[in-house]
């Protein structure tokens, strides 16, 4: 039976893996009213992707799981990467990461969709299991989808938006007719969830090199390790088999420089990774996230992560249109600042793995020769870890950051900090009720949030009044170095001058911070007209 459903549903995710999850908690938290269908029965119970990266920690802070997240899986510290049969060429650490969480979290996947899955029955919702989309039409104000549940009754919704987080064989993306440009690797891998009982340290990431190719052991607690490595499993009707435990042991026994004994195998596989993405992430009504839009292998594990950041720099401009309080033509910034995130991050995947597997007698004896060089250095330390840990994201040249910098000086001198920068975390400061904060946890709010470091002669009232009209989409606070009993305005006491050198701002300015974290304006004055433009290019 073929049903139209009246119910009132703002947003249709399609997809309950960790991206959907995620969009479909920030669907909630922005109060925007949303359904999340999956085609499977039952959440998979396979390990897949293993790390949650420092910027992801950051974003599971403002959606408060982070916690959950530090309780049940293991920090990883650092990373080893050998060259040879016996050679250590690096150790990476990640504690020198500008983050408040200096560490990648590792834990299988299917934890990652439990704690999210709990944080969206906190919203009293979700996953509708069993319910698949089979069609999708677009209007200019609606998509209307034809969905077929376990029990093969049949429904029709009119939504207003529909977002694709359904995964590299996305129906979505099928239906909207994106291509997905790329190739596939040549090289088979194989892995395997196993107990790993051997020397080396149970909390950082080892990466051999060897002539025969690569292995890599990323830890996830009691012992166990998800191992990866390059390895001829093609079968003569070009299927790959599932390896051995044999056959693992084996490859540690030749590429590990140290004993290695292999047990109690709870996942083994072979696989063939692809380089591919969609050139264009919005159609009409839809939108493609995470693997749905791009897939690359999963060295330097950035897939899962770039998949949550790209849903949660699309949720708050969507709760803003959906509410009334921003133009649809906001939502076009989601593919003009993802986009070109997630093809750096397939840039560096592709390079990570080509660099590992390479096969020619000459290329490996440049990078056996380069590697060394180049991995000690501590500037490409420092840019690897950024780029690894995702903190050094920015949207720079994004149409809807701004910067406003007022005096010659201003334009000679070199800056830490731009609009479109992720905004840095602050320790040492003071909430209202004079109790310690960092300004993560006081920008934890779905409000944009105006950080104002005021002159001698700047007026708070008239401030207050100036910056009332947007108090339904703006969270403002004064930062100063003592309490003001007096102030209208919220005031994050600072009293060390913590925030303007991080922020790199001056006795004067303002700078803006979007609900996902990054700076959308930053100003070397007070300068209210700077305010009402912004906001004005979100509803025009």
């Amino acid at each position: 039976m073929n049903k139209r459903v009246d119910e009132k549903v703002d947003v249709l995710v399609v997809g309950a893996g960790p991206v959907g999850l995620a969009m479909a908690c920030e669907m909630a938290r922005h109060g925007v009213r949303c359904r999340l269908i999956d085609k499977l029965p039952e959440p998979s119970l396979l390990s897949k992707a293993l790390a949650v990266q420092p910027r992801t920690l950051e974003i599971f802070e403002r959606m408060g799981v982070t916690e959950a997240f530090l309780e049940r899986g293991i920090k990883v510290h650092g990373l080893n990467a050998w060259m040879g049969s016996d050679k250590h060429v690096v150790h990476l650490r990640f504690d020198e990461l500008d983050s408040p969480y200096p560490y990648i979290i590792d834990m299988p996947q299917y934890v990652t969709e439990a704690i999210l899955t709990e944080r969206l029955a906190e919203w009293g919702q979700s996953p509708e299991r069993g319910v698949e989309l089979i069609k999708l039409e677009q209007a200019a104000d609606r998509a209307t989808v034809h969905l077929r549940h376990a029990d093969g009754r049949e429904e029709t919704l009119d939504v207003p938006w529909v977002i694709g987080c359904d995964g590299a064989h996305s129906v979505i993306r099928h239906q909207v007719g994106a291509e997905f440009d790329g190739s596939m690797y040549p090289e088979s891998f194989v892995l395997a969830d196993v107990h790993v009982a051997w020397s080396l340290s149970d909390n950082e990431i080892h990466v051999f090199l060897h002539e025969d190719g690569v292995v890599a052991a990323f830890p996830y607690g009691n012992g166990r390790y998800r191992l990866m490595g390059d390895m001829k499993m093609d079968s003569a009707d070009g299927t790959a088999p599932e390896p051995t435990l044999e056959q693992f042991q084996q490859l540690m026994k030749e590429r590990v420089p140290t004993a290695a004994v292999l047990s109690d195998p709870i996942w083994m596989s072979s696989f063939h990774t692809h380089l591919r993405h969609s050139k264009q992430t919005r159609y009409g009504r839809a939108f493609l996230v995470g693997d749905a839009a791009h897939i690359h292998s999963p060295a330097g594990g950035q897939g899962m992560n770039t998949g949550i950041q790209d849903a949660f720099n699309l949720a708050w401009k969507l709760a803003l249109v959906v509410r009334g309080k921003a133009s649809e033509k906001l939502l076009d910034t989601y593919q003009t600042e993802r986009l070109p995130v997630a093809e750096s991050v397939m840039r560096m995947s592709d390079r990570l793995i080509s660099m590992a597997t390479l096969h020619q007698p000459l290329g490996k004896q440049i990078r056996n020769h380069l590697a060394p060089l180049i991995a000690n250095n501590e500037m490409i330390q420092k840019r690897v870890r950024s780029q690894i840990a995702e903190v050094a994201i920015h949207y720079r040249t994004s149409p809807i950051v701004k910067e406003h910098r007022v005096g010659l000086l201003q334009s000679l001198v070199p800056h830490k900090l731009h609009a479109g920068d992720r905004a840095p975390d602050v320790a040492g400061l003071l909430g209202q009720a004079g109790e310690p904060q960092r300004l993560f946890e006081l920008l934890r709010g779905t409000k944009h949030a105006l950080l104002v470091l005021p002159a001698a002669s700047t007026n708070r009232g008239d401030l207050a009044d100036e910056l009332g009209h947007w108090a339904d989409v703006l969270d403002m606070f004064i930062v100063a170095a003592d309490a003001d009993p007096n102030s209208r305005l919220p005031i994050i006491v600072d009293p060390e001058n913590h925030l303007p050198q991080r922020f790199d701002a001056d006795p004067g300015s303002m700078i803006l911070i979007r609900p996902d974290g990054y700076v959308g304006l930053y100003s070397n004055t007070i300068h209210v007209e700077a305010i009402r433009s912004y906001f004005a290019q979100l509803s025009h």
